[in-house]
């Protein structure tokens, strides 16, 4: 259990993948090393007394309806099932870039109406917790019959419940690669894998930046594994930290930054290219890999650690106009009390993990195993523009 960090399918390569993935966990060591670390700067959030399902939908059905303001496409599928569910009550979902639904939240809040009463969103680059959660525009909505069976941090530590979580992480090509070329990401500095790494721009996604700033924040994880991949102490040059070194050194090792993840997937990935080549893509992306067919794998045990969680948040909006109808989507959302609720099918899904342990993953690594750095929220806000001026400087 995790204690600190705050379709379509192809039977073929999902047996592949869980080979090379296991192949790659033990060849790391990996295989009981903690999922995460970090001090979460969360204070705990208490969960909430249960409503039942059958209570809630009575007086929903008075409220006729549920909005939800999502940057994620999987709202839509929740809607179906919600609709078919509990007849009587319509559930109408607006797709909203992150940064957009902090701003039209603020403004509609400020001018005193309320519209949305659900809100599903990653973090971006911490001022979900510093902007809405605690000046208390939205609010965790969890409650105790299925809080028993949340993984920490997101039952009693995390400003919010995350109903999946996603990560960016390293990819690799299986027709070129037997096993993850990639144990070390100061690997990635050296003359061997000069032009040879892609990425998604950060510039254009939070979420990408976020892994960057990760490094920054964690610099004394990237001093330690700097020294293990090269046997010395490293020598800053002119930077701040070991983290602001990596960023350095693999930008200046010819780092190719394309527009999205499937620009990268694809660019590495493509069947009978056998590409050498490396990218840094978002977990969430695998489900199209399976579709496309493209010939790539992720790298989870990587050093000092994978990623950083870029988890898909549910809350409750202050003064919900409907908010019986909201706490009844939300409950829906979270697979219900016995985690096997339609409503979850959506979210668990390839790349995607959801953070119950009363659930079984479809990926090959469980959720307890992904190694990735505590999500500290307070440190993201305060360093995130800092990291991003240093990237722009760089180009």
């Amino acid at each position: 259990m995790m204690k600190s960090f705050k379709g379509k399918t192809s039977s073929a390569l999902m047996v592949s993948s869980l080979l090379l993935m296991s192949l790659g966990l033990s060849a790391c060591g990996g295989a009981s090393a903690p999922a995460v670390s970090g001090t979460a700067a969360v204070k705990p959030t208490a969960t909430a007394p249960v409503e039942k399902p059958e209570d809630l939908y009575e007086k929903a059905k008075k409220e006729g309806k549920v909005v939800v303001y999502s940057t994620s496409g999987r709202a839509n599928d929740v809607k179906k099932s919600f609709e078919a569910k509990y007849p009587g009550i319509t559930v109408e979902v607006f797709k909203i870039k992150s940064n957009d639904m902090l701003d039209k939240l603020t403004r509609e809040q400020d001018a005193g109406l309320y519209n949305a009463d659900v809100i599903i969103t990653k973090e971006v680059s911490g001022a979900v917790e510093e902007e809405m959660v605690k000046p208390g525009r939205i609010y965790k909505y969890l409650p105790d019959d299925i809080a028993q069976h949340v993984e920490e941090p997101f039952r009693t530590q995390s400003p919010g419940y995350a109903n999946y979580v996603e990560m960016r992480s390293l990819y690799y090509n299986t027709e070129a690669y037997a096993k993850p070329p990639i144990t070390n990401w100061w690997d990635l500095t050296t003359p061997e894998w000069k032009g040879k790494v892609y990425t998604a721009d950060p510039l254009s996604s939070p979420a990408f930046m976020d892994l960057f700033t990760a490094m920054a924040i964690n610099s004394d994880d990237m001093k330690k594994a700097y020294k293990d991949k090269f046997g010395k102490e490293i020598e800053l040059t002119g930077t701040e930290n070991a983290g602001y070194e990596f960023i350095k050194r693999l930008m200046g090792n010819g780092l190719i930054v394309l527009k999205g993840s499937g620009d990268v997937l694809e660019a590495i990935g493509k069947a009978g290219t056998k590409s050498p080549a490396v990218g840094i893509a978002v977990s969430g992306d695998m489900s199209t890999v399976e579709e496309e067919g493209l010939k790539v794998a992720p790298m989870f045990d990587v050093l000092p650690k994978a990623s950083v969680p870029d988890a898909g948040y549910l809350y409750m909006v202050n003064k919900a106009p409907h908010e019986n109808a909201g706490k009844l989507l939300m409950r829906w959302m979270m697979g219900e009390a016995d985690g096997k609720g339609e409503g979850l099918v959506p979210f668990n899904q390839l790349g995607a993990w959801v953070p119950r342990t009363d659930v079984k993953t479809v990926n090959a690594f469980p959720f307890e195993k992904l190694n990735m750095w505590a999500y500290d929220s307070q440190a993201f806000y305060k360093n995130s523009t800092k990291v991003r001026d240093f990237w722009i400087k760089l180009k």
